[in-house]
C-alpha cells in the first residue's frame, strides 16, 4: 500500500497573480476542508507545497502557493499531479479507498471464495471486477450485492454473484 494518494491535479494558472485551478479526482471529497498538506511528485520522491491560500471555485479549488506570484510561475505547475498522505485523509464510516479493495478475496454467502477484486470501475454505481479460475464478476457496489468489505481482514463478501458472472 502506498503512503500517499493522488487527489487531483492542476489544470491551469488562473489569473495574473499566480493561482492555480486544482480539478479535484473525487468532486465530492473533502480533503481540503482542513488543514492538510499538498504535495507533488518530484524525482524519486515529494515536496510539499507551501500553501498561501486555497478556496473553492465553479470547477475545484483555486491554490494560492507561496513564491508563484505570477502567471509564468503558475504555467510550470500545468497538469502537475497533487498528493497527500493516506493518513491525512478523512474516510467516513463506510467509505474505502479503491486502492484498499484491490486484491480482496470475495466471497458468496455460502463462504466459498470466487476471486480477488481486479478493478473498480467508477460511475454512478461503482462496478466491482472479481477475477476467477471460472472467469469474470463484474458486481454492482450496492448493498443488495456487497454484504460486507472487511479491508483489515482483506475479505468481501457478495451475493447475487451469478447474475454478474460473464
Amino acid at each position: 500500500m502506498s503512503e500517499v494518494i493522488s487527489i487531483g491535479e492542476f489544470i491551469k494558472p488562473h489569473g495574473i497573480h499566480g493561482e492555480l485551478l486544482l480539478l479535484l479526482y473525487n468532486p465530492l471529497s473533502d480533503a481540503l476542508n482542513h488543514d492538510i498538506e499538498l504535495l507533488i511528485k518530484e524525482n524519486e520522491g515529494f515536496r510539499r507545497l507551501k500553501v498561501k491560500r486555497i478556496r473553492p471555485a465553479n470547477k475545484g479549488f483555486l491554490i494560492k502557493l507561496y513564491g508563484v506570484d505570477s502567471i509564468e510561475q503558475a504555467e510550470k505547475f500545468k497538469k502537475i499531479h497533487i498528493f497527500i498522505k493516506k493518513t491525512d485523509l478523512i474516510l467516513k464510516d463506510g467509505e474505502y479507498l479503491i486502492s484498499d479493495l484491490i486484491g480482496l478475496n470475495c466471497f458468496n454467502e455460502k463462504n466459498k471464495k470466487l476471486g480477488a477484486v481486479s478493478d473498480i470501475y467508477s460511475g454512478e454505481t461503482d462496478i466491482m471486477e472479481i477475477k476467477s479460475g471460472n472467469g469474470i464478476y463484474l458486481v454492482p457496489m450496492t448493498e443488495n450485492n456487497v454484504t460486507l468489505i472487511d479491508a483489515k481482514n482483506f475479505k468481501i463478501c457478495i451475493k447475487n454473484e451469478e447474475n454478474y458472472k460473464i
